[in-house]
């Protein structure tokens, strides 16, 4: 069953998007997704309880680490396929890692200096923990909210801000997208999102298809950190 953590320190970040993109891509291979929300903001409950929730996606909710465990079991029990993980973000989010054998831990970020920051100091973290739990975390840094035209230089200073920090960018980006916005306010999949008149949804799962792609080929593989 691989497991996959997205972890942020900074809000905004895309990070739950990220999450829930993965999960419904899986979701629409056949695959059963068990998703533990563990930000205290339970977004990923919200979006559970709209209309529309695939039948193979289920939410477990963890607001406090003494919740992990319960989630966990709750999770298993639903025979997953795929578990993927939603932290806040924080250290105490992130101890969630010593519950967990992560395959992928995933930093999403928008291409600022700050988030750049941030996803530096997410990316010590996982090294931290990963040495108290013996072995390294597979991470990776996640472009999002990525202009679909014009690449602009904060951009690019962002990436070589990453690369100079040995953080390992996955292949494929999350493309600004009023559609992936909106799936937590109509709920459920694209499908949903179509049948709502969102505009530009076929771009946006295009978008979210690469990625999903991108991250099973990274699975294939060995990783590094």
């Amino acid at each position: 069953m691989p497991t996959v953590a997205f972890v942020n320190p900074k809000g905004g970040a895309g990070k739950t998007t990220a999450a829930l993109l993965l999960a419904l891509g899986l979701s629409e291979m056949g695959l059963r997704v068990a998703m533990i929300d563990s930000d205290p903001n339970k977004p990923l409950v919200h979006w559970a309880s709209l209309p529309g929730r695939p039948e193979k996606i289920s939410v477990h909710p963890a607001p406090m680490l003494e919740d992990m465990r319960d989630a966990l079991r709750e999770a298993q029990r639903k025979q997953p396929d795929w578990l993927i993980l939603d932290t806040e973000g924080s250290i105490r989010g992130a101890m969630a890692f010593t519950t967990l054998r992560l395959d992928l831990v995933v930093t999403p970020l928008a291409a600022s200096q700050l988030e750049a920051i941030q996803a530096i100091k997410a990316a010590e973290m996982v090294l931290q923990f990963g040495r108290r739990a013996g072995r390294p975390l597979p991470h990776r840094a996640l472009l999002t909210r990525v202009p679909a035209a014009l690449r602009p230089r904060s951009l690019k200073e962002v990436v070589e801000q990453l690369r100079t920090s040995d953080i390992e960018i996955l292949s494929t980006p999350l493309i600004e997208k009023e559609a992936f916005r909106t799936l937590f306010a109509v709920g459920g999949g694209f499908d949903q999102l179509a049948r709502s008149g969102v505009s530009g949804v076929p771009a946006a799962k295009a978008n979210a298809d690469a990625y999903v792609q991108a991250i099973l080929e990274l699975l294939r593989k060995p990783t590094e950190t």
